[in-house]
């Protein structure tokens, strides 16, 4: 497996769809901060103008996907003249609210209707959730906003279109399962704006995302990603890729953003918090499994790592994963509160 599939399956997507909008000129939407969760757009008819709070400002058009992957305030118009309202308000004069208790109104109803009666704007929107996204080095990676287009990105092929037309389908219809279905097809399409913005980085840039080009570094990640119990040293890392210590080590730094250890302990917590939240081993267990020979210094470390002990991640994160379509309404009704 290359490094990008097994930084992606860590990653452990959930497509959390909400609402087709269909919206009428003049009309604006605006967005919260979202902590923990990645809003996306896709537009399907018409155009409208996406603004971040950043200032960077884009048209997008069918087939454009736009993905906030901090979920970063943004707006949406039909034009840079059009007044805004909170996205809570087009949420309740469609008959719904972004509560918990919302949940099942809302996935009874598709189709969010807002704006005037000009020219028609019609968007699939969404939230992603990712499980331990905060800390997986893709997420902390990615640039605040991606804007990807879906039928003519750099590598997007017909299949990625069909996808997005199935999407569009599944979502519209309503048919028994389709909320399932949806999810899983909008995972493709995540991966696909992912390999796509990848493949534009330019050769010089800084960052996480640089080591993926480098071959000694990418080298490197891969076996802490193959073996994350192995006793990795800066040393036996810098020799099995071919450079000098004090070489490899400033060079990590510098592409990777923190030092050779570090990030070979946060990939041994990351592997660890997989196996607390999906399986029932014990902690010495996943002590060994991670490369630690006691359970107190695995506990230690993990704490460190994600500020409480193993044990009581591991009951607060399965209760979070049995309802992530709760979680993401708790969400949004904090951030519009």
């Amino acid at each position: 497996m290359d490094l990008l599939s097994s930084i992606l399956r860590d990653l452990r997507l959930e497509s959390v769809l909400m609402s087709v909008g269909e919206f009428g000129a003049p009309w604006g939407i605006e967005k919260a901060r979202v902590e923990g969760f990645a809003p996306f757009h896709i537009v399907l008819e018409g155009n409208c103008l996406f603004r971040h709070e950043n200032g960077e400002a884009v048209e997008l058009v069918p087939g454009d996907l736009v993905l906030l992957a901090h979920g970063d305030p943004h707006w949406l118009q039909s034009d840079a003249a059009a007044p805004t309202v909170p996205f809570s308000e087009v949420l309740a004069a469609n008959g719904g609210d972004a509560s918990p208790t919302a949940r099942q109104r809302l996935e009874g109803l598709p189709r969010l209707r807002f704006g005037g009666t000009g020219a028609s704007t019609r968007m699939l929107n969404g939230v992603f959730t990712f499980g331990e996204g905060r800390r997986n080095p893709l997420t902390t990676a990615l640039p605040s906003v991606m804007h990807v287009s879906l039928s003519r990105g750099r590598n997007v092929d017909d299949w990625v279109s069909r996808s997005l037309q199935f999407l569009i389908d599944e979502t519209e219809t309503g048919n028994p399962g389709f909320q399932t279905i949806a999810e899983r097809t909008a995972d493709i399409i995540f991966v696909q704006a992912v390999r796509d913005y990848l493949t534009g980085i330019p050769a010089d840039a800084a960052g996480w995302l640089r080591a993926l080009g480098d071959p000694p570094l990418a080298r490197a990640l891969a076996l802490v990603h193959e073996r994350p119990d192995h006793p990795w040293t800066i040393a036996t890392l810098a020799r099995k890729v071919g450079l000098s210590r004090t070489v490899f080590a400033s060079r990590f730094r510098h592409c990777v953003g923190e030092g050779v250890m570090a990030y070979v302990t946060a990939r041994r917590m990351h592997v660890a918090s997989q196996l607390l939240l999906n399986t029932q081993r014990s902690m010495a267990e996943i002590a060994v499994s991670v490369g630690y020979e006691s359970e107190i210094s695995f506990s230690r470390a993990f704490r460190r790592w994600c500020g409480e002990p193993p044990g009581r991640y591991r009951r607060n994160e399965q209760g979070r994963a049995a309802n992530p379509t709760a979680a993401v309404l708790r969400a949004l009704a904090a951030s519009n509160s």
